[in-house]
């Protein structure tokens, strides 16, 4: 039976993370329900004591519900373990104990079987440390139950069968413990091996994308940028600014100060680049001592307010610890994008922009017309 979108939207939620933990309790709430239904047929049968078993009954209905509606409106969230696995195994290692004691000698060993399935679904959820710890609770409660059996029923009581049973139960529960613990810990690495191959594609991609010495993207990746914002703009007609920035007498720094005294100055110009440049406005390094610096949403004027802002925090803040009399001072040109005009037409005319501000005296802007 395939169940309507609505009804299953009623029954797992609207968070699509959520479906599949959701799902699995709710299945386990199915197998509750099943189990009261078979509760009371054995005691009709008397197969089971009619005195534990409305406990039993009770604590099949409590787990049908409390786990699924924890699950069900998000209160699992505020936990360590959301999807209470954990809390789920105990509680079903509890009612198979609780089972044992409510039916007769003669379907014990059908209840004890359910005892190492328990372990199952844990071995995709939990840590090997908390499958071991499950493992020696679940063999206390089986111990306990049995002793609890012993002392109030004495003369039904099978000694020499319910120690064959624990026997046989417990060992196949250390089998299951340790194939569980193996999968966990497969796992384990397993997701450390996938968090680190995706850290190292990450800073694959990071390197790809950005300039070695000032972290700033590269021209590869502004290139992306330029064109991904075009394309935006074919459909929303705002003004967008373009900027390209070069560093004055750049090439006197190199000369006489040494080239890794260069490279100084340009970590820290790019620095205060993107310090001090709007939060909207993307900053690159375009070749060189150039800097291209794409202002969204922006017209020539406010653009020229965050250059200025930029230009009095290079006036003032120091370029090299070794040399702190080093002035260090830069040009711009601004372009607009006009309507229809490619990336490559606006990058152009701000280029010529900043030849003009280079011409007119340096340590100025200009705007192409």
């Amino acid at each position: 039976m395939v169940l309507s979108p609505p009804l299953l939207r009623l029954l797992l939620g609207s968070n699509p993370e959520r479906h599949s933990a959701i799902a699995l309790t709710l299945f386990g709430s199915a197998l509750y329900l099943f189990n009261a239904g078979l509760i009371i047929a054995a005691v009709s049968y008397d197969y089971a004591s009619a005195i534990i078993a409305p406990y039993m009954l009770v604590c099949l209905l409590v787990g049908a519900v409390l786990f699924y509606g924890l699950l069900r409106t998000g209160l699992s969230q505020r936990f360590h373990d959301p999807n209470l696995v954990m809390a789920q195994s105990l509680y079903c290692a509890f009612s198979v104990a609780l089972g044992y004691l409510t039916v007769d000698q003669h379907v014990r060993g059908v209840v004890l079987t359910f005892m190492p399935a328990i372990l199952l679904p844990g071995q995709f959820a939990l840590p090997p440390r908390r499958i071991h710890h499950l493992t020696v609770v679940m063999f206390l409660m089986l111990v306990g139950a049995t002793a609890i059996n012993w002392y109030i029923n004495p003369g039904e009581a099978e000694l020499f069968g319910d120690i064959l049973r624990c026997t046989y139960v417990t060992g196949i529960l250390v089998a299951v413990c340790a194939v569980a613990q193996r999968v966990s810990r497969n796992r384990h690495e397993m997701a450390l091996k996938s968090e680190a191959l995706a850290n190292a594609l990450s800073k694959v991609e990071h390197m790809a994308a950005h300039d070695q010495l000032t972290g700033l993207l590269n021209r590869h990746r502004m290139h992306e940028v330029l064109d991904k914002e075009w394309h935006r703009l074919q459909r929303q007609t705002r003004p967008t600014t373009l900027v390209m920035m070069d560093l004055d007498h750049f090439k006197r720094v190199n000369d006489t100060l040494g080239h890794q005294a260069g490279d100084e100055v340009l970590k820290r110009f790019a620095t205060l680049a993107d310090t001090y440049l709007r939060d909207a406005d993307v900053v690159s390094r375009w070749g060189g001592e150039e800097f291209l610096v794409l202002c969204p949403d922006t017209t020539a004027e406010q653009a020229l307010i965050a250059l200025n802002r930029l230009r009095d925090q290079v006036h003032v803040q120091p370029f090299l610890d070794s040399h702190p009399s080093l002035q260090i001072t830069f040009s711009a040109g601004m372009a607009t994008l006009r309507p229809s005009e490619s990336m490559d037409s606006a990058i152009e005319r701000a280029d010529q922009a900043l030849y003009q501000a280079k011409e007119a005296g340096r340590d100025r802007f200009m705007q192409s017309p």
